[in-house]
């Protein structure tokens, strides 16, 4: 069982997809008697992931709107960086599509999110936050981290370059990946392993493999392509479903049973 916030634009065909069951089993778990659900609704959603994720605790996610004022050269991508949020999420913000035109002197509504610090187990732990509503706004596209292996204390830098469904992320530099690579027992592999995932004074719950494939944007890392990331709900980009392996090594990372 995972529990899942509700975000903007979801269904419950959506979400039945994503986490690789069925709407009714989804209405049957929440005692819902209609297919309409509500912006930050907590819905349990039964899976496949062998263990159970911690509820939400209290205090939740709040957004205010900012205001940005269109220059030359902005577009929605780098917009998006600058202001740390998924670029899908910018455009629909503003009734735009992928294709849609900025102009000059154009007045653009950006949310900004203010996730809490949630309790940790340990000093040796990490904050277990949902990917959906915290994780990617902690650690968004364009964010430098430092990687902590939660089992031999090693660390190496990354940034977090692309990917939606989790975080697709790069070694900064050839050190970093050769660390990584060590990490590993000497060759990069699919195998996830507990991470901490450090970014601007926190302490996050994750889970990563050093396997390099598809694109990269840092060019002289001697690591061509990227790897992934997950967190708390968080989802493969190739079928949109839940990875059990990785999920149950972010719970290592949070101490959680």
């Amino acid at each position: 069982m995972v529990y899942y916030t509700v975000v903007s634009g979801d269904t419950l065909s959506r979400i039945a997809a994503r986490f690789n069951t069925t709407v009714e089993v989804i209405m049957s778990a929440n005692n819902l008697t209609s297919d309409r659900i509500a912006s930050n609704q907590v819905l349990k959603v039964p899976t496949t992931v062998e263990h159970e994720s911690s509820p939400p605790t209290s205090g939740g996610v709040t957004k205010t709107f900012t205001t940005h004022t269109v220059q030359s050269g902005d577009n929605a991508w780098n917009l998006s960086i600058k202001y740390g949020i998924p670029m899908l999420e910018l455009l629909q913000v503003n009734n735009l599509s992928i294709n849609s035109t900025l102009r000059i002197g154009q007045t653009l509504t950006i949310p900004v999110y203010h996730v809490p610090v949630r309790p940790v187990t340990s000093s040796r732990h990490g904050e277990l936050l949902d990917w959906w509503t915290e994780a990617r706004y902690v650690f968004p596209i364009g964010k430098d981290a430092t990687v902590t292996d939660f089992q031999s204390g090693r660390t190496f830098r990354i940034r977090h370059t692309m990917g939606g469904n989790h975080a697709d992320a790069e070694p900064l530099t050839s050190n970093d990946a050769e660390i990584m690579r060590q990490q590993w027992g000497g060759s990069f592999s699919w195998t996830p392993r507990a991470v901490i995932i450090s970014v601007d004074g926190r302490r996050l719950a994750a889970a990563m493999h050093s396997f390099p494939h598809g694109d990269h944007v840092i060019r002289n890392n001697n690591y061509a392509g990227h790897f992934c990331i997950h967190f708390l709900n968080s989802t493969r980009h190739n079928d949109g479903l839940v990875q059990a392996t990785m999920q149950n090594q972010i719970r290592v990372a949070a101490g959680v049973n």
